[in-house]
C-alpha cells in the first residue's frame, strides 16, 4: 500500500473544489515523486472546474502559464490547479477543456506521469500502469509511442527524467526517439535550452545525455558534439565525445561547469593532427571556446553564462608547475578572476579524471592550490584598477594624450605588480611608466 502523505494545505485545496461541487486530484510528476520519496517543490491538480470557476473557489488564484493553469502560492506552497483537458494533444494555441480524470490522464507524455490521487476519498486512478513502471524504474509512453511526437520536446524529456530518476526508458519508447528524432528541429532554441540544463545539473545526467546521442537526438542540440565520436586521444582510453561525457558526468554540479566539461574539447577534431608520437589537438582550447560561445549563443544562454563557461574553456590547458612562482599564481587569478579560479581548477581536475590518468593532482596543481592560499592575503584581484596609478595619472604626469599606448603602459605596470606587489604605489608606479615610455622611445 502506498502511504500519499500530502501537505494540509493540498487536501484543503481539493476538499474546497469538492465541496464546491467539483472533482479534485493531484497528478502527474507529484504523484510519482511521492512514489519514490523524492523531494517535492510543487504541486499540480487537475479538477473538472474551468479557470474563472477555480476563481471563483480561490480568489487569490492568479492565471499560469498555457492551459488555463491557475496558480496558488500560501504557506510556501505553489500549487498549480488546472482543469482537465480534451483537445488533441501537442503544441496547439487552442485547446478544449473538458473531458474526465482518464481522457486528461491518456494525454500526458509517461505512464509515470500519468497517475492520479483523490487525497479525500483515498482514490487513486492509474489507468496507464504507472505504478509498475515507477517500481520497475521505467520510462514507457503513455497508451502509444505517439505521444512522445505531439510535442517533440518530449523526447527530450524522455532522457531529462532518465537523468534525473535513473530510470530506464523502455525499447519502444526508445525506439520512437530516434525513429522520429528530426522532429526536434521545429521545436525552439529556448525549450530546448530549457531542457538541456535540466538534463546537464541532473544526477544521472550521463545517462540522459548517451539517450540524447544514440539516438539521434543530439545532432539536433549540439551537432557539433558527434563530431568526436570515434575521434580517439593517443593517450586516453575513450574518444573525444565520450571524454566529454564523462568530464560532464564527474564535475561538481553547477550549470556553468556541466556546460564547460560537456564542451571543453568539443573543437578536438577539427584541429587534430598526427604527429610521432600520435594525434595532437595543438591550441584546441582556444578553438574550442570559439565554438562553445556559438553553440552558447545559438541556445539563447544569458550572456553572464556564456562568458564564464568561455573563459573556463579557453583557460583550462593552463600551464602549472611545482616550479611555478607566485607571480604566475597571481597572472592566473589576473586572467581569470578569483570568482573563476577555483572553477577553473575543477574543470582540470575533472579533465584529468575522464582522461584515465592515474594522478589527479599533479606536483603542480598542489603547488597552485598552496600558492592562491598566500596570495588571498594580499587582498587583491590583480586587474588594471587594483593599480595605484590611473590612466588618467600617466596622461597628466608624463604629458601624454590619450590612445593605445596608455593601455600598454598600464599592462606593463600590471605585469611589475603581478611579479612583486610591493611596487603598487604611486610614485614607484609612475617612476617605471617612465621608464618604459623611455625605452620605447
Amino acid at each position: 500500500m502506498i502511504q500519499f502523505n500530502l501537505p494540509f494545505k493540498i487536501k484543503e485545496i481539493c476538499l474546497k473544489l469538492k465541496s464546491a461541487g467539483f472533482e479534485a486530484y493531484v497528478v502527474g510528476g507529484t504523484i510519482r515523486d511521492i512514489i519514490i520519496n523524492r523531494e517535492i517543490s510543487d504541486f499540480d491538480i487537475t479538477t473538472n472546474a474551468f479557470p474563472d470557476e477555480i476563481k471563483s473557489v480561490f480568489p487569490n488564484a492568479k492565471p499560469y502559464g498555457d492551459f488555463g493553469t491557475m496558480l496558488i502560492v500560501e504557506d510556501g506552497i505553489k500549487v498549480e490547479i488546472t482543469p482537465y483537458r480534451n483537445d488533441a494533444p501537442g503544441r496547439k494555441p487552442n485547446y478544449t477543456f473538458g473531458g474526465t480524470i482518464y481522457t486528461d490522464l491518456s494525454r500526458r507524455d509517461f505512464t509515470i506521469n500519468s497517475i492520479a490521487y483523490d487525497p479525500i476519498e483515498d482514490k487513486l486512478i492509474d489507468p496507464f500502469g504507472g505504478i509498475d513502471d515507477i517500481e520497475k524504474r521505467v520510462i514507457r509512453c503513455t497508451g502509444s509511442t505517439r505521444r512522445i511526437w505531439e510535442d517533440p520536446l518530449r523526447a527530450m524529456r524522455a532522457a531529462r527524467f532518465q537523468a534525473q530518476l535513473g530510470f530506464s526508458i523502455e525499447a519502444s519508447t526508445l525506439y520512437a526517439l530516434k525513429a522520429q528524432s528530426c522532429e526536434l528541429a521545429t521545436v525552439s532554441w529556448e525549450r530546448i535550452r530549457d531542457e538541456l540544463s535540466k538534463i546537464l545539473t541532473a544526477d544521472y545526467n550521463f545517462e540522459g545525455l548517451i539517450t540524447l546521442v544514440i539516438t539521434d537526438l543530439m545532432n539536433y542540440i549540439i551537432p557539433e558534439l558527434m563530431a568526436g565520436m570515434g575521434v580517439m586521444h593517443s593517450n586516453k582510453p575513450v574518444d573525444v565525445l565520450e571524454h566529454n561525457l564523462i568530464a560532464c558526468k564527474i564535475i561538481r554540479n553547477t550549470l556553468s561547469l556541466r556546460l564547460a566539461a560537456l564542451l571543453h574539447d568539443i573543437a578536438k577534431p577539427a584541429t587534430a593532427v598526427n604527429g610521432e608520437d600520435g594525434i595532437k589537438f595543438p591550441k584546441h582550447q582556444i578553438k574550442s571556446a570559439a565554438v562553445a560561445k556559438k553553440i552558447l549563443q545559438r541556445l539563447r544562454f544569458d550572456n553572464k553564462t556564456i562568458k564564464k563557461v568561455v573563459l573556463l574553456i579557453e583557460n583550462h590547458m593552463f600551464y602549472y608547475t611545482k616550479d611555478s612562482s607566485l607571480a604566475d599564481a597571481r597572472r592566473l587569478v589576473s586572467k581569470v578572476g578569483w570568482e573563476n579560479i577555483y572553477d577553473l581548477i575543477d574543470l582540470r581536475v575533472a579533465d584529468k579524471i575522464a582522461s584515465g590518468f592515474d594522478t589527479i593532482y599533479s606536483p603542480g596543481l598542489k603547488k597552485l592550490i598552496m600558492d592562491l592560499e598566500v596570495i588571498k592575503e594580499e587582498n587583491s584581484d590583480y586587474q588594471i584598477k587594483d593599480l595605484a596609478v590611473t590612466g588618467k595619472d600617466i596622461m597628466t604626469e608624463l604629458k601624454m594624450p590619450a590612445g593605445p599606448q596608455i593601455g600598454e603602459i598600464l599592462n606593463f605596470l600590471l605585469d611589475k605588480v603581478l611579479e612583486d606587489p610591493s611596487l603598487n604605489n604611486r610614485d614607484t608606479l609612475l617612476e617605471l611608466a617612465k621608464t618604459y615610455v623611455g625605452a620605447r622611445s
